[in-house]
């Protein structure tokens, strides 16, 4: 196929066209995969742009949109890891792993016929298309192309099915875009429905699609995640990026700034401003006022009162000490952006800064009060 040239793609969004009522569905289908460049000179650069993405230098197919492309392209639908073993469903990256994959097959001198994995191949035709940049550790790089994998998979099963949802409506003449998808928890009722609807990079795969279905509408473990995942995402938006990822937004926001650095915690609280005046009063997403000021209590707390944590650069500590670490996995202000490093614990951190005290306060409640006084000196 054609490379389609700078295209942009996001991985979380998936690559299917907007719903046409009633003929015509899917119409733009699967984003295709460019050609591979004939030479290295010819092949892309990326860098490590943060712990778990690869950014891309100069213009051209961004690494998340050729990541879901493959993903797609070589989900193994329902696979055996051994002959005539039990079928087991695709759904995680770890199962590419286990996945036993077609193509790329190679023959050894005593005759062997190896077969690489889906996720081996997935890795093998990204790095056809790529090549790190001067200084960029290879395999640190496929670490991070991994992890990319992992999330861009994860979204990419959430976004088909609702647009799968919004297909089987535009059939039938109704137009129920994704929003409205998602706001109204809209399903299909019947196995037939989601069978007409088959996107295009599952036609191949016709029972690995079915057994995705009946893990959508029959696992109830699913069912209950879904609905708990629902609540916690709410209805009021989480930011104001769109689909830019946030180091495209902070560099859009330096260049529209003159080229100045603009402080990180600044562009993030700027991210998850509403646009829209509240009584002439700026309005934010969520809790990012209050995640803010904790921010602020821990930065002073460890550079004294006067102080201003809005222009100074983004100190990792007190990101950890206002989040009280990670109590579900993840900082609660940019998580995905600062690079964590292996000293910067909540664990380590408090070791280090009750080592000259005489005791400590283990607070019951989690305000950022009682997480200052686990770090103060007594």
């Amino acid at each position: 196929m054609a490379n389609r040239g700078n295209e942009d793609e996001e991985g979380e969004e998936g690559e299917e066209g907007q719903d046409v009522p009633g003929k015509g569905l899917w119409v733009r289908g699967s984003a295709t995969l460019p050609d591979a460049p004939k030479t290295e000179e010819g092949k892309l650069v990326v860098y490590l742009e943060k712990h778990d993405a690869l950014g891309l230098v100069g213009r051209g197919r961004r690494p998340s949109g050729i990541v879901t492309v493959l993903s797609k392209k070589y989900w193994p639908g329902r696979y055996r890891t051994i002959s005539n073993g039990p079928q087991k469903l695709s759904l995680k990256w770890e199962d590419y792993h286990a996945a036993p994959c077609g193509v790329m097959t190679t023959t050894t001198e005593d005759g062997r016929r190896v077969v690489p994995t889906c996720a081996q191949v997935v890795l093998r035709t990204f790095w056809e298309h790529y090549k790190v940049s001067a200084g960029t550790d290879q395999q640190e790089a496929t670490a991070v192309l991994e992890l990319m994998a992992k999330k861009n998979l994860r979204d990419t099963f959430y976004h088909v099915r609702k647009l799968a949802i919004s297909h089987y409506y535009a059939e039938q003449r109704k137009t129920r875009n994704k929003d409205i998808v998602i706001a109204e928890n809209l399903t299909i009722e019947d196995d037939t429905g989601w069978q007409r609807i088959c996107p295009p990079w599952c036609v191949n795969k016709k029972d690995g699609w079915c057994a995705l279905v009946r893990y959508w509408t029959e696992d109830e473990e699913f069912k209950a995640r879904s609905i708990q995942n629902k609540a916690n995402r709410g209805s009021g938006g989480t930011h104001n990026q769109g689909n830019k990822p946030f180091p495209l937004y902070e560099k859009d926001m330096v260049a529209a700034n003159g080229g100045q650095e603009i402080p990180r915690i600044q562009v993030w609280q700027t991210a998850h401003k509403k646009k829209e005046l509240v009584e002439g009063k700026v309005v934010y997403y969520g809790k990012t006022e209050e995640s803010v000021e904790s921010y602020s209590k821990a930065f002073k707390s460890l550079h004294g009162d006067d102080s201003d944590p809005l222009s100074q650069p983004l100190d990792e500590m007190a990101v950890m000490i206002s989040s009280g670490g990670k109590p579900h996995g993840r900082t609660s202000i940019l998580n995905a952006v600062h690079k964590q490093k292996p000293t910067s614990s909540f664990r380590k951190i408090f070791s280090r800064r009750c080592m000259n005290t005489k005791w400590r306060v283990v607070p019951q409640d989690n305000t950022i009060e009682n997480k200052l006084r686990r770090f103060s000196r007594l």
